[in-house]
């Protein structure tokens, strides 16, 4: 699971590091191109992120290497969020207060308007996981 978890966070990194770049390696590119065109299974990201979270909490785990999973898998789902929030917005619209969905906008907004600090705070983590993984 921890690999996983590596992968999909150095995959959303690099779509993050993607879209805050103006001048983009021509790899980057077709990576990211690649990612947006896929973006559909966002979904499934965000549940795996969720169903790892709650498997990390449950798993016996040194506290560092339980707290590096945890943030990583945050990472996941914070990072998955802006790509998921207009369809959960238009979804569920009339049923969540409109409060509540206007404070999520604002969060949901940040990450997605600063994708370069997102993106180095999971570099970061992601470095920390694969350190932790192949120790």
């Amino acid at each position: 699971m921890g690999l996983i978890t590596l992968l999909v966070v150095v995959a959303l990194t690099a779509l993050y590091f993607g879209r805050s770049m103006e001048k983009k390696p021509p790899q980057l590119v077709r990576f990211t191109d690649m990612m947006t065109a896929h973006i559909e299974y966002a979904n499934w990201v965000f549940i795996y992120g969720l169903v790892a979270l709650f498997f990390t909490l449950l798993l016996h785990y040194d506290l560092g290497d339980m707290l590096i999973r945890i943030a990583n898998n945050a990472m996941i789902c914070i990072m998955t969020l802006p790509f998921l929030f207009d369809k959960w917005t238009v979804k569920y619209h009339g049923k969540v207060n409109a409060a509540i969905i206007e404070e999520a906008r604002n969060i949901v907004s940040w990450v997605s308007h600063n994708e370069k600090i997102t993106s180095y705070i999971a570099a970061v983590f992601a470095v920390v996981l694969f350190f932790m993984l192949f120790k």
